[in-house]
């Protein structure tokens, strides 16, 4: 990515849950702070569909306030600038109950999903963004769900006719997905 030497570089992650920043994109994430460049994540929940023995859940009211804390020392280790969430809901894996929830990930429209992140490219103005693949890796509804809104956005946060309100129009030079190697994921599922 080629940018003027007085511009700051900023890297914009958009995942799903916490968590995704570690297993999928922590060692890129760390290697890009170090570099200086002003790395930025939006968490699309807090992960309230998550699991944890009770023994982990004891000082946390519940398994999303035990996710959010085990996200910002992942972000201090990985040397993140900033993480903001969207206040959407887990919606778990597959056929789980919590995507019947009317404020699940997978229920949000596409649009306002996509609005969210354009408001977060234009506010902050990465020239990479970085988000899931298109098969959720593993595959997650709410990482499948997540990559089209967040697809969207940089082809659009440019344009002018995309309104949000206070914000200029601005295009990421870059969009990257995380993958997960299948030959990995087939030797983890075993």
């Amino acid at each position: 990515c080629r940018i003027g030497m007085d511009e700051k570089r900023i890297l914009l992650a958009v995942l799903a849950h916490p968590d995704d920043e570690t297993f999928s994109t922590g060692g890129t994430l760390a290697l890009y702070a170090r570099r200086g460049v002003a790395v930025h994540l939006l968490c699309a929940t807090r992960g309230e569909a998550g699991e944890a023995s009770p023994e982990f859940l004891r000082g946390y009211a519940s398994v999303a306030d035990l996710r959010v804390a085990e996200l910002d020392c992942a972000a201090a280790a990985l040397g993140l600038s900033s993480v903001s969430f969207l206040d959407h809901r887990d919606s778990g894996m597959p056929g789980s109950p919590h995507a019947a929830h009317p404020q699940s990930l997978v229920n949000v429209p596409l649009e306002t999903l996509a609005g969210e992140v354009t408001t977060s490219i234009r506010r902050l103005h990465p020239q990479v963004v970085l988000t899931h693949d298109p098969s959720g890796g593993y595959p997650h509804p709410d990482h499948i769900h997540l990559h089209r809104a967040a697809t969207r956005p940089c082809h659009a946060s440019g344009d002018p006719a995309v309104e949000t309100p206070g914000l200029s129009p601005f295009t990421p030079q870059k969009l990257y997905y995380s993958t997960i190697s299948r030959t990995l994921l087939r030797w983890v599922v075993r």
